[in-house]
């Protein structure tokens, strides 16, 4: 079996898991949603030039009551992520932007403290991305990146595979619909596995989103 796969087999287990937690202790208010957006990601690093890229997410969720004021939501998300590096063909060619791609699952849980009962809340927590290595078309594989003399493009494709992230955002709508609006910061180094000239390369994976939850 893949790791790709194996891993989204792991968060879909560990987003029933919860659920059914959920379900046993808080019977008042529990709904699974199907989700789908788009997000801006980027990685926020001083040994890379990087551009933001748009790329896309959907997944599922349950939103559970846990308290007067409070709902507990658990979710699963596959994510197709990009951004541009800057490189070129060779030392005296002109820059370019080298589009990297990377396939994601993320799976956490959000606090949700409602403004509005059902209408509005503010939304905080973890969650874990899993991921593999960066995609790039094979024509830029052997592209130098900016600020390195050898340092190519297919060099850079590895990823720390699991990252710890941290979740803000806020959600409006109704019972059986609602819109977010999330910023994402990765507090793990995304680029831990990349050494140049014995320096670990350093960066932190930025994402902002916007998502669509269809509630069943």
């Amino acid at each position: 079996m893949q790791k790709p796969t194996y891993l989204v087999l792991v968060a879909i287990t560990l987003l029933f898991v919860t659920k059914s937690f959920s379900q046993g202790r808080y019977d008042s208010y529990n709904r699974l949603g199907i989700s789908a957006g788009f997000h801006q990601f980027d990685i926020r690093t001083n040994d890379l030039t990087t551009t933001k890229s748009i790329g896309f997410q959907a997944g599922l969720s349950t939103r559970g009551t846990v308290g007067r004021h409070f709902d507990m939501v658990y979710f699963l998300h596959l994510n197709f992520h990009e951004l541009n590096v800057l490189g070129r063909e060779n030392l005296l060619a002109t820059n370019v932007e080298i589009p990297f791609s990377l396939l994601a699952a993320k799976v956490g849980v959000l606090g949700s403290y409602k403004i509005i009962e059902k209408h509005l809340s503010v939304e905080f927590g973890p969650a874990f991305q899993f991921s593999d290595k960066f995609e790039i078309d094979s024509t830029f594989e052997d592209y130098i990146l900016q600020g390195y003399d050898t340092f190519t493009a297919k060099d850079a494709r590895q990823t720390s595979r699991i990252n710890l992230m941290g979740i803000i955002g806020i959600s409006a709508g109704f019972q059986s619909f609602k819109v977010s609006l999330q910023y994402e910061y990765g507090f793990s180094n995304v680029l831990n596995k990349l050494t140049v000239d014995n320096k670990k390369l350093e960066g932190n994976i930025e994402q902002l989103s916007v998502l669509a939850t269809f509630y069943l």
